[in-house]
């Protein structure tokens, strides 16, 4: 006997029922948060990694900056007057009595070397044009004669080409030897290259005799300015003012503008990115840098880094950076420099 089907009503219900979807039963805001918050942490990290972890010197570079201009500052308003001071001494004076007596014998002679040169520089500026420009057609031609077939009609055809335009005149207007008006000329490249060159020589010689008679006084000169510096205790005011210039508007923070390399074996010899100071003209010390405190100065960094840091920093962040081997040790974490 064949069984009863179930109602209808109860088929129906068993179709509506919906499976159960997670998505749907239950929240995943949770999830999403969680997710967000994590993505947002590692772009921070990331972005700090880059920029400041693995680049620790760029900190260092901006104390040693901030430091370092401030003492110089603090002994500007002093170098003036060690320099007067010196420059008022007996040796100094007649040092620059020397000086300035060796340059007073030659100065007639030196401007009229110079009044030379302006005239040969004017006559040269006339002709550099003209040749420069008919040597340029000229290569072309001849590249082309050299390059077309031997014994063809484009061979003769180049070669008269190149004979016609070494021939061709070109106007050149010279200026006259002692000034005044500029006289038109008419040459022939060779004509044009033979002026090109004899002016340059001429310049050239009349520049070395220039120099010549500059040697007295340039060797005096460099002697009154050695005495100067190394008698006056701090740097001359003007030199002084420059490092300040550059530590404000033109420091270098970066790698290579402090690295001692030697390029015919490509390798860097010695890093200063952490180690400042070691080739200034000023001797820096611990109280010039840290007047008001402890000479933390000489630490390797604001915050003190252990010798294991250092040495990885120095001997795998910067070689990876410059791509060549450091030869040098790695450097203590501490160093009596700044």
């Amino acid at each position: 006997m064949a069984e009863s089907p179930e109602p209808i009503e109860s088929l129906v219900k068993k179709e509506a029922e919906p499976q159960r979807d997670p998505i749907v039963s239950r929240s995943t805001s949770a999830i999403i948060l969680v997710c967000t918050l994590l993505l947002i942490f590692s772009a921070g990290w990331a972005l700090y990694d880059e920029g400041f972890y693995q680049r620790p010197w760029k900190g260092m570079q901006r104390e040693f900056v901030k430091r370092y201009t401030a003492y110089l500052k603090s002994i500007r308003k002093d170098a003036g007057k060690d320099e007067a001071e010196i420059k008022a001494t007996p040796e100094y004076q007649q040092l620059d009595e020397e000086a300035k007596a060796a340059l007073d014998k030659v100065r007639d002679e030196v401007a009229a070397r110079d009044r030379r040169v302006a005239q040969i520089q004017a006559r040269l500026d006339a002709v550099t044009d003209p040749f420069q420009n008919q040597r340029g057609r000229i290569v072309v031609i001849t590249y082309k004669l050299e390059t077309s077939p031997k014994g063809s009609f484009w061979e003769r055809y180049y070669k008269g080409q190149l004979e016609s335009k070494k021939k061709e005149q070109v106007a050149v207007d010279l200026p006259a030897e002692e000034g005044g008006k500029t006289a038109r000329q008419k040459m022939d490249f060779a004509q044009l290259e033979e002026a090109f060159n004899g002016l340059r020589e001429e310049k050239a010689k009349v520049l070395g005799e220039k120099a010549e008679l500059l040697k007295e006084p340039t060797e005096l000169a460099k002697k009154r300015e050695d005495y100067l510096k190394n008698h006056v205790s701090l740097l001359p005011q003007k030199s002084i003012n420059d490092l300040i210039n550059k530590n404000e508007n033109s420091f270098d923070y970066t790698i290579l503008g402090h690295q001692l390399n030697v390029n015919d074996y490509g390798i860097v010899d010695r890093c200063e990115v952490c180690h400042l100071g070691t080739r200034e003209p000023l001797n820096i010390k611990a109280s010039d840098m840290a007047p008001n405190g402890p000479a933390r100065s000489l630490t390797i960094s604001p915050r003190p880094l252990s010798a294991i840091r250092v040495k990885n920093f120095c001997k795998s962040t910067i070689r990876k950076s410059l791509g060549v081997p450091l030869v040098t040790e790695a450097m203590g974490a501490r160093r009596r420099a700044w």
